[in-house]
C-alpha cells in the first residue's frame, strides 16, 4: 500500500503546482513526463502484482520454446503474441514482458493527458484513484486496445467514421472485446437525457434478468474463459461485487445533473458521458457474471481521463454563482471539495485494502525471495493458454 498512497500523494503534490497558469504549457510538461516516469518504474519493476502477473510472465517466457509456425496455433490475439514473440528473440527473461508493456502503457496516457486534459494531476488522481491503473497491471492485452481506442476518440465525434473503425480492427488485434466499438460508436453519439438514459437502465435490467445463457456461451466458445464457469467457480457465478458499479454511477449522476455545463464546455464531454453511462452498465452486469464487467475496461479511459477537469470546473462555477458574493455561504464550496476528496480518497483505499486485481502488497525486483519460472531442457515452463481467473480478475 505504501508505494500507491505516494503515488498518489506525488501527482498531487507536484501537480497541483505545476498544473496552475501560474507555470503554463512548461509545468504541464514537467508534472506529465514526471508522472509518466513514475508510473512506468512502478510498473515495469513490479513482482508478482495483479492476478495476471504469472500468466503473461509465463506466456512470454515460453516464446523461447516457439518458431514463428506456433504463433498461429496459440489462442492470443497476434497483435500482441508477435511483439511479444520478437522481444523475447533479444530479452527471454520473463519480466522483460512488463518492463515492455509499461514503456508502451504509461507515456500514451499521459500524452493523451497533456493533449486533451485541461487539469493533467486530477486526471492523473482519476486514473489511480479510480482502478484504472490496477486494471494496468493486470489486463496487458485488453488495456493496449484501450489505449487504442482512447485515441479513437478524437475521430468519434467526426461525420466520417472510417478512420474510427479502423483503430477498432487494430485494437481487436490486441484484444478482440474492441469489435464492441463497432456498435458502441453508435450509441456513444446519442444525446444524453433522461430518455435515453431510462431506456438503457430498462435494456441492462432486463439483461441482468436473462443473461445466464450468454455467460454459457462465452464459456463453451471461449477456452480462456473457462475459468468463469459457475459450476466449478461459485463466485463466479455470482458476479463481483456492486461497489465497483456504485463508484461509477456516483460519477455518472453528477456528471449527469451538470451535462449542459460539460457540453458549452467541450461537445465531447457528451461521448464521454455516454462512455461513463455504459461503463456503469457494464459493471452492473459484471454483478450477474464477472466476465461482463470486462467490457467496462474498453469504454472508461476517455470519461476518467479527459471529464473531470471540466467536471470540477463546472461544479465550481454553479457554487460561485449560487454563492454570489455571499461570504457567509464560502464554506460551502470547500466542504463539497473535501467531499470529492474525500470520496475519490476512498475508493482508492478500499481498491488497495481489497487487493483489487491482486496489486496489494506490492513487491518490486529488487525484493523478490523466489523464481517463478524454472528452465526446462525438452518442454515449456508453463502453459502458453491465456486464461483469467473469474473473481481475482475485474475491469
Amino acid at each position: 500500500m505504501p508505494v500507491y498512497l505516494v503515488m498518489l500523494a506525488a501527482v498531487v503534490a507536484a501537480g497541483i503546482p505545476l498544473c496552475s497558469r501560474k507555470c503554463g504549457k512548461a509545468g504541464r510538461i514537467i508534472f506529465c513526463i514526471a508522472a509518466a516516469l513514475m508510473f512506468t518504474f512502478v510498473s515495469a519493476v513490479r513482482f508478482k502484482v495483479g492476478y495476471d502477473y504469472n500468466l503473461y510472465g509465463g506466456l512470454y517466457f515460453n516464446m523461447k520454446y516457439l518458431e514463428w509456425v506456433d504463433i498461429p496455433s496459440l489462442g492470443q490475439e497476434k497483435g500482441f503474441l508477435i511483439p511479444f514473440y520478437i522481444l523475447n528473440l533479444a530479452n527471454e527473461e520473463y519480466y522483460h514482458a512488463f518492463i515492455f508493456t509499461s514503456i508502451l502503457f504509461y507515456p500514451a496516457i499521459f500524452f493523451f493527458i497533456y493533449k486533451y486534459s485541461k487539469h493533467p494531476w486530477l486526471s492523473a488522481a482519476a486514473f489511480l484513484c479510480f482502478g484504472i491503473f490496477f486494471n494496468s497491471l493486470c489486463f496487458l492485452r485488453q488495456f493496449l486496445a484501450a489505449i487504442v481506442m482512447l485515441y479513437a476518440m478524437k475521430f468519434a465525434e467526426g461525420k466520417n467514421p472510417l478512420r474510427f473503425f479502423a483503430l477498432v480492427f487494430i485494437a481487436s488485434a490486441f484484444h478482440w472485446s474492441a469489435l464492441i466499438w463497432l456498435a458502441m460508436y453508435f450509441l456513444v453519439k446519442i444525446k444524453p437525457g433522461w430518455i435515453y438514459l431510462g431506456i438503457v437502465t430498462a435494456g441492462t435490467t432486463v439483461f441482468c434478468l436473462i443473461s445466464r445463457k450468454l455467460m454459457f456461451w462465452f464459456i463453451d466458445n471461449f477456452e480462456m474463459y473457462s475459468l468463469y464457469n459457475p459450476d466449478t467457480n461459485i463466485e463466479a457465478s455470482q458476479g463481483l461485487s456492486p461497489w465497483f458499479s456504485v463508484m461509477f454511477a456516483v460519477i455518472f449522476i453528477v456528471s449527469f445533473i451538470f451535462r449542459k455545463r460539460l457540453a458549452d464546455k467541450n461537445p465531447a464531454n457528451m461521448i464521454y458521458l455516454n462512455c461513463l453511462m455504459y461503463t456503469v452498465v457494464f459493471e452492473v452486469m459484471g454483478t450477474r457474471h464477472a466476465i461482463l464487467s470486462r467490457f467496462a475496461l474498453l469504454v472508461y479511459l476517455p470519461p476518467i481521463l479527459y471529464m473531470p477537469p471540466d467536471l470540477v470546473d463546472s461544479v465550481r462555477e454553479y457554487i460561485e454563482e449560487k454563492l454570489n458574493g455571499d461570504k457567509k455561504l464560502k464554506p460551502v464550496r470547500t466542504v463539497i471539495t473535501a467531499l470529492a476528496a474525500m470520496f475519490s480518497a476512498a475508493c482508492y483505499i478500499l481498491l488497495i485494502q481489497n487487493n483489487y486485481n491482486g496489486v496489494n502488497p506490492y513487491i518490486s525486483q529488487f525484493y523478490k525471495t523466489e523464481e517463478i519460472f524454472v528452465e526446462y531442457t525438452d518442454k515449456p515452463a508453463v502453459t502458453t493458454t491465456l486464461q483469467c481467473p473469474a473473481l481475482i480478475s475485474h475491469s
